[in-house]
């Protein structure tokens, strides 16, 4: 017992440290994650060599820090994506249209070295199976196709949820540069362009986001540790991201054949990986959307996000965090009045 709790006061102290510059959120999670548990002979191993992670990344936030100010995250590499020439078990990578598919495959493909694949691919290209770390899909949604005769391949699913009142404005302006032979992420559609793809598709796209949602969740209720849910929200949030890109990291690493990230690398490679700008200038392989952010809804399209959002909070009650998650987007519809035309 006392071991354990010199442990945990070890990894407070060392949070704590980290704390001084910025970095209190994803230290707090780390603390959490290093030194659950009881201790006993079998654990102790994975308990040490937690903590001297920590303490790495500690040391390397404060050699950041003072090395270079501008750089609060570190200085690290992106690695190369190489095809592994082992067989891994590969993780499907959902998420319905708009909500940061791009983002997600980036971020997962400079955890672990290895490239991405999507649905499509995956399907007809056997040299592709089990060489990746994880297929990019939009199934159930119709850009997307199933790969249920291959669920053997998959160690699980890392499933990226968006709040639709972003994530089906997001979409369309996928689609907006789609019909317009546009650069991918390149441009937002114009505002009355949005307004009738919306009032001619609105109920359709509520619909499909939450069948999204339902399925991959129905997938693995049976065994929800196969299946981890990241609210886009926080992936791409400055105080939340890097800690969310630890839990991704552990849930890639669990995957037969996957090696990921040191886990004092993480907090940098989530800043090259998600936030597109570094420093002011574009990071390389990423386009940067102009044009204006304004997607008005009516009252009428407001309610039926709420009632969405509503429906799916308490048929997943007995989910802690899918049902937390709701209870976030439905806060933020609460306060999103000007949103409304």
């Amino acid at each position: 017992m006392n071991k354990n709790n010199n442990g945990r006061r070890r990894a407070a102290s060392l949070a704590a440290v980290a704390c001084l510059f910025g970095f209190c959120f994803t230290s707090f999670a780390i603390t959490n994650l290093y030194t659950s548990g009881t201790d006993n002979n079998n654990q102790a191993p994975t308990l040490r060599s937690s903590r001297r992670a920590l303490s790495n990344i500690a040391a390397a936030l404060t050699d950041a820090v003072s090395n270079d100010p501008k750089h609060p995250y570190g200085n690290c590499q992106i690695p190369r994506k190489i095809f592994s020439t082992h067989l891994v078990d590969t993780v499907y990578q959902p998420a319905f249209p708009g909500s940061g598919s791009r983002m997600t495959y980036e971020l997962v493909s400079a955890l672990t070295g290895m490239p991405i694949s999507n649905d499509h691919n995956y399907a007809i290209d056997p040299n592709v199976r089990k060489h990746v770390v994880s297929v990019k899909t939009h199934y159930p949604n119709r850009n997307g196709i199933s790969l249920e005769e291959f669920d053997d391949d998959f160690h699980g699913a890392l499933l990226v949820i968006r709040n639709p009142i972003k994530a089906i404005p997001s979409f369309f302006n996928f689609w907006y540069e789609r019909i317009n032979h546009l650069e991918n992420h390149s441009v937002r559609a114009p505002t009355e362009e949005w307004v009738a793809f919306r009032d001619a598709n609105f109920g359709e796209q509520l619909r499909s986001w939450r069948k999204h949602m339902d399925y991959w969740l129905d997938k693995y209720q049976n065994d929800r540790s196969k299946l981890l849910v990241l609210p886009y929200e926080h992936l791409t949030d400055n105080a939340k991201g890097p800690a969310t890109a630890l839990k991704l990291a552990s849930f890639l690493g669990s995957a037969k054949g996957v090696k990921v990230a040191k886990p004092e690398d993480v907090a940098c490679i989530w800043h090259r990986s998600v936030k597109y700008m570094d420093e002011g200038e574009s990071v390389e392989g990423h386009s940067i959307r102009t044009g204006s952010h304004k997607t008005p809804y009516t009252q009428s399209h407001f309610d039926q996000i709420r009632n969405t959002l509503q429906h799916q909070k308490w048929k997943y009650k007995d989910d802690p965090e899918v049902f937390q998650i709701m209870d976030q987007y439905m806060r933020h519809i609460n306060h999103s009045w000007l949103y409304v035309n």
